[in-house]
């Protein structure tokens, strides 16, 4: 019984909490610039990266201008992004139309899109989804939290600035990414 009940706890841990990334070397943001995991007043500007999906399509983030967008940076080998996935694919068809989500690997960055596509339909998610640039990366986790650990998932407004973030995940997070997402849609 002891065994089962550290079994569970160990589990637990690696499978509700985060992995860990490459270090990437990039200097985090002061902490005046962003406090907890709201960003202050109206957030830090998203920065603009273009990526290819999965399907071959090109990409800007400004292209969803006008939508929510939730944004995650992800590992095929990380447990706790891989059980974040479905949660994001469920609020993607709940908010179909006003909220874009997008799915970023960062351990297929530089690979050709396509190979990535059978790691996406094994999964069942339904947006966008394909390899991280190095650039995207260090754009947010380096200057927004400074942390190597991947999910990390931010919420940004419909005016493209990172609102929200969260770095790796317990299923308690879906409330808080709706909460979150409600709150911005009502925002004009």
């Amino acid at each position: 019984m002891r065994k089962l009940l550290t079994a569970t706890i160990v589990f637990s841990l690696l499978a509700f909490s985060g992995c860990q990334k490459e270090s990437t070397g990039v200097k985090p943001v002061e902490k005046s610039t962003v406090s907890s995991k709201k960003t202050e007043n109206q957030g830090v500007k998203a920065y603009d990266f273009t990526f290819t999906d999965v399907n071959g399509k090109v990409h800007h983030l400004s292209d969803f201008r006008g939508k929510v967008v939730v944004l995650q940076f992800f590992g095929t080998y990380c447990p706790p992004c891989r059980a974040e996935m479905p949660v994001l694919d469920k609020i993607y068809k709940d908010y179909k139309g006003k909220v874009v989500v997008i799915g970023l690997s960062v351990d297929y960055t530089g690979a050709p899109p396509e190979k990535l596509k059978p790691f996406v339909e094994k999964m069942g998610v339904s947006y966008l989804v394909g390899p991280s640039t190095d650039k995207a990366w260090d754009e947010y986790a380096g200057r927004i939290t400074g942390l190597d650990s991947i999910p990390q998932t931010y919420i940004i407004d419909k005016n493209g600035y990172i609102r929200y973030y969260e770095v790796g995940f317990a299923p308690s997070y879906e409330g808080l990414f709706r909460k979150a997402i409600d709150q911005l849609l009502k925002e004009e």
